[in-house]
């Protein structure tokens, strides 16, 4: 309603009281209600921009506010007679310059005739309501009347020390209402007058010191200057040698102390903070007052941080639930003391290890949030105090739900604190510690790249950043490295480690921590150091450090900590790295040992236990394959048992734990054993990926499993399972794709049985097939995938609507030829041979092992980017032609003398290989001058037999429609010359040089179905999925092509740099540019595994083009690449450099 209106209707209450004396008029709903309305329009009016007329309305209206509220005092009694005035002062004083507005009864406190007396009496009045009285009002009204009053005393005078006094505890009380910065200031400045003149006169001030020690107290608070620390406890220090003891008094000064020591770390400060405490909660009225004895559990607390003293930590628990049950529910500090007692529960869990301890610290927490309104500035301190306690709950009991809220909570925690606070930084550490757990959960790059904006922000604006925060900030740059590889960031995490230690005392509980943490980093660095995996010296430099870190953590860490197992790990995580470096068996000893400590020490159905188990069999294994003895085979079935039932454990851990007992078991001979742990975590594996993250966090986390397919195909190899290893790395390869892929799927037999689940489950997937959305939003979409796909499979006939295919379903695929699969395993190689009518074939392959594989992959790649000198060149042709005859003679020649058994040549081959053999041109193998696969076989590389089922079951072209993309000139990159002429040879639409832009090529690529890209393509090994096709304005990633959906797409032909090379370190994935346009719809792909000199690639693209049928179906694609790969070898039998890259996809 407008302000006029308001006015008018509260004038016509109070003229009609007036006339008819009737008090239900002025107090009733109606009147209260309008009252109400008409103060929160006054109080938001800013007299210093607002305009004439608005003033006009603001002088009117508070007029006839103050005279309603003044009528109102009249007739009531009690707490809500001084409410009630106190609004009438606060309406009136801004018109008191007319004395016709103010009432006469209150001429002496409002307006030119005021009486500093009366004012001062009415003001404590005010002030004793308030302390007891909900409206804010009081307080303010009281704040208005004192500080005239105040002003009035004769200077230097008792009288003037005394109002001032008051002064400051109100100043005081509104800052921690409003948190108002010049409240604090007046609080301080009158405090310190009052304090002053006592002085002057000799007195003592026992109550304007206390006064004056708070305000200082909550400007440390604010400000963290020890300066008003000191000046705190000097204040509290003379209170207390004048008066003696009394419980608030010695509980308030030893809360100061431990203040004091939580910023100096000086344990003599924690001790008198216990000392004083103690003596508070033993006098007869401390014994019972909740704010004595929180005081004391806090203390005890402090010490119990820097001690590890179990006993001060169940006795803070056992005073903070006594604290919580003595107050009522309606208590104002009760929120307070919950926060509190909260904190406590969650460190006597980490000793516990008690869930109920867990369960009781969210239950209290959750209690602190609801009691507390929105605007209440404790609601920070609740927030994150839940938000801990959810943390916590989910790194023990491992749900999601938990782990999610607290990244929730912590961030409005956050947002809570006003900038330059210093609580901000402790919010925004307790955020970034819950930002990278959930990284360590998902794999999504984005949280823990957010824990270190948070660590920096705060390294960068506090002047001496505590220890914990440095080692917490490390962490995150440490947790960062598995992802980008940056030895930079293992050198940072060591810095802030080291500045860590540097800053806490050997004395200090925390210290055995932040060593575990930082011997970490010292392990992982040593993998990049000389004497590291990666280099043939013997220096171990970090990894005897890591080690000496890692053994006086643990000596420093009681049986009992909840985080003792993790460092026990590490620390046999070292020595299992120093036994690989040297050799040394009391460090293989030592591992072992450590690892079993560990996993006993984490109770049953602990997520925890997974990992745990996983670096035990790390340990074991390495003992096994150095010719000492495996475990038993009942300590094998413990093992299995403990990963299969720890089903809270993350997916990332259950996979690992399942790998590592599958191939330990392998490797003791227990093939079954083997088989089946190997088969859950592969099955396990899709799990693992973000799916509400980009295609990056999904290739990572899922290549932290890098081995675990081939090691299944072996497993499944070895039992005489055919069928099961083509299952296994159907369901373990291109997982990230296959995701992808059943997003995209036919509707068509949906649609006839229902129409309305089809409309939707199309909805769902046209989102998540859209690239860099939010997380949150891909993860609800996800949420409504996977709850669309149960409601489809519960239609009649669609129970299987987008399960994992068996076999029998995936032969098919390879009509008219057939598909292999290749795997190298640690201990033997294999091939498997699928046909469309019959069970799959072993073909054991004696000479390949996955050492083998890695040795020539590493000289491949090493040769093929060597460039174009004398040099390069002479370095390529060697390499690869040893390359090609170590092919045909490991794999492809026993192949092919297994299809000699079942016709004639050529045979139709699509090659499936795992790993990294999927980098080695298995299509060109043979020997210099003698027949080879190029001869016998036509071949073509697919992701997985799904992938060639889809390519099968599209439609094939029905027009064509012909688009080039060329780039001879692309800024910031070597020229390509051959792209001119490339452009010229398919024909149909051309964007070439500047017109071809990002956004031109995919609005064209809808439209077209035969393209043809003559580019620089840029190949990412660390991180593939942000490879791609580099365009005249940027680069065309993998996820912008894998996202399109082109209904008639049918040949995409790649004649830039490394279009079917996917890097090592996500083999499996199958993530290049070829199996992203496969993925966006074309039935056909040419790409090439190295880089293909320019002239060379004109070339092959001319007789490509000119030998394929002038028809929009390209089904002729594999053959007439042969043939054109044949014509290249025949004009360059002696550089097989650069007739061997060119490879098909497709059926």
């Amino acid at each position: 309603m407008p302000i006029d209106d308001l006015t008018w209707r509260v004038e016509k209450l109070v003229d009609e009281y007036r006339w008819t004396g009737d008090t239900e008029t002025i107090l009733g709903a109606e009147a209260s209600g309008d009252a109400v309305a008409l103060w929160r329009a006054v109080r938001v009016v800013d007299l210093d921009t607002s305009s004439p007329s608005l003033d006009a309305q603001f002088t009117a209206a508070s007029t006839a506010l103050g005279r309603l509220h003044y009528w109102r005092y009249r007739e009531s009694s009690g707490e809500r007679r001084n409410a009630e005035l106190a609004r009438a002062l606060l309406c009136l004083e801004a018109v008191s310059d007319d004395v016709h507005r103010v009432p006469a009864e209150l001429n002496p406190l409002v307006g030119r005739f005021t009486d500093p007396d009366a004012q001062a009496d009415t003001a404590l009045t005010l002030l004793r309501a308030s302390a007891s009285g909900p409206d804010p009002a009081l307080l303010d009204a009281g704040i208005l009347l004192l500080t005239p009053a105040a002003a009035a005393s004769p200077r230097r005078s008792p009288l003037r020390a005394a109002r001032l006094s008051h002064l400051c505890l109100a100043h005081r009380l509104r800052h921690e209402r409003d948190g108002s910065a010049a409240d604090l200031a007046q609080a301080v400045s009158t405090g310190e007058e009052a304090v002053a003149i006592a002085a002057e006169h000799g007195t003592d001030a026992p109550a304007s010191w206390s006064r004056l020690a708070f305000a200082y107290r909550c400007r440390y608070r604010l400000h963290a200057d020890p300066a008003d620390l000191r000046r705190v406890i000097d204040l509290f220090e003379r209170v207390l040698a004048l008066s003696g003891p009394r419980a608030a008094l010695l509980s308030d000064l030893g809360t100061a102390y431990r203040l004091r020591h939580e910023h100096t770390g000086d344990p003599t400060h924690v001790e008198r903070a216990v000392a004083l405490s103690e003596q508070a909660a033993a006098l007869p009225e401390g014994r019972a007052d909740p704010s004595v004895l929180a005081g004391l559990g806090a203390c005890l607390l402090c010490r119990y941080e820097r001690s590890g003293a179990r006993a001060d930590l169940w006795r803070a628990a056992e005073i903070s639930e006594r604290v919580v049950a003595a107050l009522p529910e309606d208590d104002p500090e009760r929120a307070t003391h919950l926060v509190a007692a909260t904190s406590v529960l969650l460190r006597r869990h980490e000793r516990s290890r008690a869930l109920e301890d867990l369960n009781r610290a969210v239950e209290l927490g959750e209690q602190a949030l609801s009691a507390l309104p929105e605007e209440d500035r404790r609601r920070a301190d609740a927030l994150g105090g839940l938000a801990a306690a959810l943390h916590r709950r989910y790194l023990s009991a491992g749900s999601d739900t938990d782990l999610d809220r607290a990244v929730t909570l912590g961030g409005w925690a956050l947002a809570a604190v006003p900038a330059g606070h210093p609580d901000r930084a402790r919010a925004s550490m307790d955020l970034a510690a819950v930002h990278l757990t959930r990284h360590a959960r998902t794999g999504v790059l984005a949280d823990v790249a957010r824990a270190i904006e948070l660590g920096e922000e705060v390294l960068a604006s506090t002047a001496a950043c505590p220890p914990k925060w440095l080692s917490t900030l490390g962490g995150a740059y440490q947790q960062r490295y598995p992802t980008t590889g940056a030895v930079s960031d293992l050198d940072r995490a060591i810095d802030l480690g080291e500045r860590s230690l540097a800053a806490t005392g050997e004395d200090d509980f925390a210290l055995a921590g932040r060593r575990a943490r930082l011997a970490t980093a010292y392990w992982r660095r040593h993998g990049h150091s000389p004497g590291g995996p990666a280099d043939g010296t013997t220096d171990r430099t970090d990894l005897d450090r890591a080690i000496d870190l890692g053994e006086r953590a643990v000596a420093g860490t009681p049986d009992d900590h909840a985080d003792l197992p993790g460092w026990l790990a590490g620390l046999a995580a070292a020595r299992l790295a120093r036994h690989r470096l040297g050799g040394a068996p009391e460090d293989l000893d030592a591992a072992v040992g450590l690892g079993e400590r560990a996993l006993a020490i984490v109770p049953e159905g602990h997520p925890g236990r997974s990992r745990l188990t996983a670096d035990l069999c790390d340990a074991y294994l390495e003992r096994v394959t150095g010719g000492g003895p495996s475990p038993d085979p009942e300590r094998l079935r413990e093992l299995a048992g403990t990963v299969s039932g720890t089903r809270t454990a993350s997916p990332v851990d259950r996979v690992a734990a399942h790998h590592a007992v599958g191939a330990l078991a392998q490797a003791a001979g227990q093939t079954g054993l083997a088989v089946t742990m190997l088969d859950a975590a592969v099955t396990l594996l899709p799990s693992v990926a973000p799916r509400e993250a980009g295609w990056a966090d999904q290739q990572h986390r899922i290549g932290e499993h890098f081995g675990l397919v081939g090691t299944g195909v072996a497993a499944h190899c070895a039992a005489g399972d055919p069928a099961g290893a083509v299952e296994i790395a159907e369901l373990g390869r291109g997982v990230l794709l296959a995701s992808q892929a059943n997003t995209r799927v036919d509707l068509v037999e949906l649609r006839n049985r229902s129409p309305r689940l089809a409309d939707r489950f199309r909805w769902v997937c046209d989102r998540l097939n859209t690239p860099d959305f939010p997380a949150d939003e891909r993860r609800r979409w996800w949420a409504d995938y996977d709850a669309l796909l149960t409601d489809i499979r519960a239609l009649p006939g669609l129970e299987d609507f987008l399960a994992v295919p068996r076999l029998a379903d995936l032969r098919p695929a390879a009509a008219g030829g057939h598909a292999v699969l290749v795997n190298a395993g640690g201990d033997r190689g294999d091939a498997v041979v699928i046909r469309a009518d019959g069970a799959p074939v072993t073909i054991e392959l004696p000479g390949l092992r996955l050492a083998e594989v890695e040795a020539k992959v590493t000289a491949l790649l090493t040769a093929v980017e060597s460039g174009f000198s004398l040099a390069g060149v002479l370095l390529r042709r060697r390499v690869v032609a040893e390359v090609l005859g170590w092919l045909w003679d490991t794999v492809v020649a026993p192949v092919v003398e297994t299809l000699r058994s079942r016709g004639g040549a050529p045979y139709r081959v699509w090659w499936l290989p795992t790993g990294l053999l999927g980098l080695l041109p298995l299509h060109a193998a043979g020997r210099p001058g003698e027949p080879g696969a190029l001869d016998v076989v036509v071949s073509s590389f697919v992701p997985s037999l799904r992938s060639l089922r889809q390519a099968r079951n599209r439609p094939p072209g029905g027009r064509r429609s012909d688009l080039t993309v060329a780039l001879r000139h692309t800024p910031g990159l070597p020229e390509l010359p051959g792209a001119a002429a490339e452009a010229t040879v398919l024909g149909g639409a051309a964007l070439v040089d500047g017109q071809a832009t990002a956004d031109r090529v995919l609005s064209a690529l809808g439209r077209s179905t035969w393209a043809h890209f003559a580019c620089h393509g840029i190949v990412d090994p660390a991180s593939p999925a942000e490879s791609g096709l580099r365009l005249h304005d940027r680069t065309l990633r993998l996820p912008e092509i894998g996202g399109l959906r082109l209904a008639e797409a049918e040949l995409a032909y790649l004649s830039a740099c490394s279009t079917a090379n996917h890097g090592t370190r996500y083999a499996d994935e199958v993530l290049h540019l070829a199996s992203a346009f496969q993925l966006a719809g074309f039935r056909h792909v040419v790409a090439t595994l190295w880089p293909l000199a320019d002239e060379v690639a004109v070339k092959a693209a001319r007789s490509f083009y000119g030998e394929l049928p002038g028809t929009p179906v390209a089904d002729e694609a594999a053959a007439v690449l042969n043939r054109v790969t044949l014509g290249l070898r025949e004009e360059h039998p002696d550089r097989p450099d650069l007739w061997a890259p060119l490879i098909h996809s497709g059926p």
